[in-house]
C-alpha cells in the first residue's frame, strides 16, 4: 500500500515558513549560547533529557493508538522508563571517561544499556497480558513502542555521550593523556555536532528553496532536491564545522582540520538520511509533524530526526579517535 501523499506547502508561503522557522532556531542556539557561556554541561544534560522524552511522547502520538487496550499503562510506563534510562545514562556518563579503558565506572553505563531494551519489550508484554488481543491495534503498540524507544530515546542517548565523552572536566586521566591546561569540554563536540548538523538542514532549505529543480527521493519528501542537497546541505555542514573549529578548536583535542572536514560531509549526509527517517514514518502514519510545539518546525521530534543519525556516529568517530 502506497503512504499517503502530503502535500507541499505553498511557494507563497515559504518566506513565512522560513521566518518562523528561524526564529524557533534561534531561541535553541539562545540556549546552546547559555550554557556555554555559564559552562554548565548539568543544562546540557537536562535539556537533552528532556528533549528524548518529549520525543519518544511525540512519537507514541503519531501511532494514533489512544483507546486501545493496555495502551494508557504502556504509554505513560515506557515515559518513565525512556526519562529515568536517559537520566541514569547523564549520570554514569557523567562520572566517567567514556574513552578511557581503564574506568571501572563505564560498566555502569554499559549494565545500563544492556538492560534497557530488554525492559522495554518485557514491560510492553507484562501489561498486554492483562488486556484482549486487539489484532492490528495490538501489533502496532507492541512493534511501534519497542521501535520508537530505539529511534528517539536510546538514540538521543549519545547526545550524553558527547557531552560527556571525557567525564568530569579536569579529569586526571585526560591530563595524563594530553597534559594539564587543555582546558576542553564534551560541551564544544557537542556544539560542533548541532552545529554541522543544522547548518545542513539550513542549507538544504534554503538552497533547494531557490535554485531546487531536480527532485531528491520525491516519494518520501518531495521539498527536497539534489541542488539543496549538493550546494545545501554538504557545503553549509562542512562551513559550520570549520566555523567551529576555527574558534574553539582548542577545547577539541581529538580533532584535527581533516576530521573537521571528513565529519562536515559524514555528518551532513546523516542529518538527510536522519530528516528522511522521520519522514517515512510520518508518511506511513499520514502525519504532516510530529506535534505543534515549536512554531515553524512542528514538534520536538521534527526538530531533532536529524541529530538522533549524526549524534552516534559521531561519538563512534570519537572513540576511535581516542
Amino acid at each position: 500500500m502506497e503512504p499517503p501523499d502530503l502535500p507541499d506547502k505553498p511557494a507563497a508561503s515559504r518566506s513565512s515558513a522560513f521566518r518562523r522557522r528561524a526564529m524557533s532556531t534561534l531561541v535553541l542556539w539562545v540556549i546552546i549560547a547559555g550554557a556555554l557561556a555559564l559552562q554548565s554541561s548539568m543544562l546540557f544534560a537536562v535539556v537533552i533529557v528532556l528533549i528524548g522524552t518529549l520525543a519518544f511522547i511525540e512519537f507514541l502520538g503519531l501511532l494514533k493508538l489512544e483507546g486501545s487496550p493496555g495502551w494508557a499503562g504502556i504509554r505513560w510506563g515506557l515515559t518513565v522508563l525512556a526519562a529515568c534510562y536517559l537520566g541514569a545514562v547523564a549520570m554514569h556518563c557523567k562520572n566517567s571517561v567514556i574513552i578511557s579503558p581503564e574506568d571501572s565506572d563505564s560498566f555502569l553505563l554499559l549494565l545500563t544499556d544492556s538492560l534497557c531494551l530488554p525492559a522495554v519489550v518485557i514491560i510492553t508484554t507484562f501489561l498486554l497480558l492483562f488486556h484482549p488481543i486487539n489484532g492490528n491495534g495490538t501489533k502496532d503498540m507492541f512493534f511501534g513502542v519497542v521501535f520508537g524507544f530505539v529511534y528517539t530515546v536510546i538514540l538521543s542517548s549519545f547526545l550524553l555521550r558527547v557531552l560527556y565523552i571525557e567525564g568530569d572536566y579536569g579529569n586526571d586521566y585526560l591530563i595524563r593523556k594530553y597534559g594539564s591546561g587543555m582546558g576542553f569540554s564534551g560541551q564544544y563536540y557537542l556544539l560542533f555536532l548541532l552545529v554541522v548538523t543544522k547548518f545542513s538542514d539550513m542549507g538544504g532549505y534554503i538552497v533547494g528553496s531557490l535554485i531546487g529543480r531536480h527532485k531528491m527521493i520525491p516519494h518520501i519528501s518531495p521539498g527536497k532536491t539534489w541542488e539543496g542537497f549538493t550546494f545545501g546541505c554538504l557545503v553549509f555542514s562542512v562551513a559550520g564545522g570549520c566555523a567551529v573549529y576555527a574558534l574553539f578548536g582548542e577545547h577539541m583535542p581529538l580533532l584535527n582540520w581533516t576530521h573537521v572536514i571528513i565529519l562536515g560531509f559524514l555528518l551532513g549526509i546523516l542529518a538527510v538520511v536522519g530528516d528522511l527517517a522521520e519522514s517515512i514514518v510520518k508518511r506511513c502514519l499520514a502525519r504532516k509533524d510530529s506535534g505543534q510545539v515549536l512554531p515553524g518546525i512542528g514538534g520536538v521530534l521534527d526538530l531533532v530526526d536529524s541529530i538522533l543519525f549524526t549524534a552516534p556516529v559521531l561519538f563512534l568517530y570519537l572513540i576511535a579517535l581516542s
